[in-house]
């Protein structure tokens, strides 16, 4: 099962040692290649030592590709995300409110980029639930990913306080006071909208309450009959504070 996973991540020229019974007469370690797995009887297995070749492996800048993400459709895009990531700021121990969890593309890179975070994700679809734990688990960081089904701010009551609020969906008044109630000094937030609605909510919070506002809109090369143009991406308004 381990040398069929690294294969398929890539890693299929990976060296791995298996050891059996060790310290003991029947001691025995022995290797193979994990695209060539020469299987052999295993008996009192004891530990299994990789050395990881193959494959290209993670980038350490934020925005990785929407394509290793599980997802419905509902994913805060790569440059987007990118974005996001950087008015986020992750830093080693913190905790991430990510709310309209979506994916967990935005949680996930953000446990990716900041080690000992805890990213306390809610989201009211079982089916993105479901996407955004598996996603979670694939990348390594699901022991640090608690998802709770749920709408906000319902969800938020017994989460523990945030260093930083991630909002990606269902904003509203009731939520952005119920975050800001609970976010402490020196805390920061971070909301995304793509509806004239929302984006009308962040216009009058940022008229209070200060922090940064940005429009942001891309377009992306699409075929155009013979040839390419521009397809607009919708546009992302992106208020980032400090309270």
């Amino acid at each position: 099962d381990l040398a069929a996973y690294l294969v398929a991540q890539g890693f299929g020229t990976s060296q791995i040692w298996v050891m059996e019974a060790l310290g003991g007469p029947r001691e025995k370690c022995w290797n193979i290649v994990a695209d060539e797995p020469d299987i052999q009887q295993i008996f009192d297995l004891v530990c299994v030592a990789v050395d990881v070749t193959g494959g290209l492996g993670l980038p350490r800048s934020c925005g990785l590709s929407d394509d290793l993400f599980d997802h419905d459709g509902q994913i805060t895009k790569r440059p987007i995300r990118a974005l996001t990531l950087s008015a986020l700021a992750p830093r080693p121990g913190e905790v991430l409110w990510d709310i309209g969890s979506g994916s967990g593309s935005v949680a996930v890179e953000f446990l990716l980029a900041a080690m000992g975070s805890i990213a306390y994700a809610v989201e009211a679809d079982a089916g993105r639930a479901a996407r955004a734990r598996g996603n979670a688990e694939s990348f390594g960081v699901g022991h640090r990913y608690i998802l709770t089904e749920d709408r906000a701010p319902d969800g938020l009551a017994n989460l523990p306080p945030p260093n930083v609020v991630f909002i990606g969906g269902g904003a509203s008044q009731a939520l952005f006071e119920a975050v800001w109630q609970r976010l402490p000094n020196s805390g920061r937030l971070v909301v995304n909208a793509v509806t004239l609605e929302t984006e009308a909510l962040l216009t009058a919070w940022h008229g209070t309450k200060g922090g940064t506002m940005l429009r942001i809109e891309l377009a992306e090369a699409q075929p155009l009959g013979t040839r390419r143009g521009w397809q607009p991406m919708r546009p992302v308004v992106q208020w980032s504070v400090v309270k």
